[in-house]
C-alpha cells in the first residue's frame, strides 16, 4: 500500500513540475527566480552529541506552490545510552533523503489580522527515507534499517528579504511504528530558504 502511495506521489510531482515548467517558460519566468536553496541544521552538545545538516533544493511551481528534494545527515553520540541494564557509549550515523511539496494557504497574515504580522501559513507534504542502525532501538540487532515516512503538516514562513525566509514546520508521521525514529509526537523543524 505504501509503495503504491509513494509511486503516485512521485508521478504526481513530476507531472506537475513539467506542466508548470512549460507554463513558466511561456510566461518568461526565469529559472533563477523559481529555484531556491536552504535547509536546516541542528546541534546538541553535552552528555550526548547530535549534529544534523539537512540541505534542500526546490522549485516554485507557482508563486505559492513549491516542490523539491533534500538530504539529511545526522551524527549521534550518547555517552550514557541505556543497554541491557547498564549504560554504554553509543555512536551512529543516520542519513537519508526526502521529496517534499508545500503550498502557501495564507499569503500574508496581516491581510487577515491587521496587527503588523508579516508571515505566511503553508501546508506541507513529504516522503522521507532514513537509514539508521537497528541497534539504535534494539541492542541485539545488527545491520541497518531503512525507515520510510510519509509526513504531513504545515508551518509558518517568515520573510527575511526579497528571496529569503525562515520556516517553522510542524509535521506528523502518518505511518509511524513502535520502533520509529521520530516516535509518536510532532516533528518540529526550523529551516531557511534563500
Amino acid at each position: 500500500m505504501f509503495a503504491f502511495m509513494k509511486g503516485k506521489l512521485i508521478a504526481l510531482a513530476l507531472c506537475a513540475m513539467s506542466v508548470v515548467s512549460a507554463s513558466a517558460q511561456k510566461n518568461n519566468f526565469s529559472l533563477r527566480d523559481r529555484l531556491f536553496f536552504g535547509g536546516g541544521f541542528g546541534l546538541a552538545v553535552g552528555d550526548y552529541t547530535d549534529i544534523e545538516v539537512s540541505p534542500i533544493v526546490g522549485y516554485y511551481l507557482t508563486p505559492r506552490w513549491a516542490a523539491g528534494i533534500g538530504f539529511t545527515y545526522e551524527y549521534y553520540n550518547n555517552k550514557y545510552h541505556w543497554y541491557t541494564n547498564q549504560y554504554e557509549r553509543y555512536e551512529t550515523n543516520i542519513w537519508g533523503g526526502r521529496l517534499f511539496t508545500n503550498y502557501v494557504i495564507v499569503n500574508n497574515v496581516n491581510d487577515w489580522i491587521p496587527l503588523g504580522l508579516d508571515f505566511r501559513i503553508f501546508a506541507h507534504v513529504e516522503y522521507e527515507a532514513l537509514s539508521y542502525e537497528k541497534k539504535f532501538f534494539d541492542y541485539n540487532a545488527t545491520g541497518r534499517k531503512l525507515q520510510n515516512s510519509f509526513l504531513v503538516g504545515g508551518g509558518f514562513r517568515f520573510p527575511m528579504g526579497k528571496r529569503s525566509s525562515m520556516n517553522l514546520t510542524i509535521l506528523w508521521n502518518l505511518n509511524s511504528a513502535t520502533h520509529d525514529y521520530y516516535g509518536s509526537g510532532p516533528i518540529i523543524r526550523l529551516g531557511f530558504n534563500f
